[in-house]
């Protein structure tokens, strides 16, 4: 269970939190903002990117921010998908399609590499259970982190220098 949050505790850390954070506060916060979007991927994903990246670093002192966090990259997984297939000039269809269609046509078009599609499609699975939930969810710190850099790592790969990855 998580700290139910009052006006007396708000500012205070999450008990489940120390649990699981043994470094410094000051570098466990740096661990969280390392992975970052390069200079070519749009304004518009950078700014869903650092919001959901401030909620993991806020998970401090609300430990379910971790998880609500995580559940906004896959959402920002998904806005950097239809900005880049709209950067493609992709037909309308796939541009206000479904997730699992931009991700088929930036495969077809080698944007995303074959080996590389399953990722996507765990991420869009993923952002499918986040966004329909039936219960709250909560995640380890570690696995919301590691997810952050990974999702950075295939944002910024979308919109690298070149057309591919």
């Amino acid at each position: 269970m998580f700290k139910k949050i009052t006006v007396d505790n708000w500012r205070e850390p999450d008990e489940i939190s120390s649990l699981f954070i043994n470094v410094p506060l000051d570098e466990w916060i740096s661990i969280i903002l390392e992975p970052n979007l390069r200079e070519a991927v749009p304004i518009e994903i950078k700014k869903l990117f650092e919001v959901a990246r401030g909620a993991l670093v806020y998970g401090y002192f609300f430990y379910p921010l971790y998880t609500l966090g995580l559940e906004q990259l896959f959402r920002v997984a998904e806005a950097a998908v239809t900005r880049k297939c709209k950067t493609m000039e992709a037909p309308p269809a796939i541009c206000k399609g479904d997730f699992q269609k931009k991700v088929k046509y930036l495969v077809e078009l080698k944007v995303i590499p074959n080996q590389k599609e399953d990722i996507w499609n765990a991420i869009r699975g993923l952002r499918n259970i986040a966004s329909h939930p039936q219960d709250q969810s909560i995640l380890a710190p570690g696995e919301a982190i590691g997810k952050l850099s990974r999702i950075a790592d295939e944002i910024n790969s979308l919109f690298s220098n070149s057309s591919s990855y």
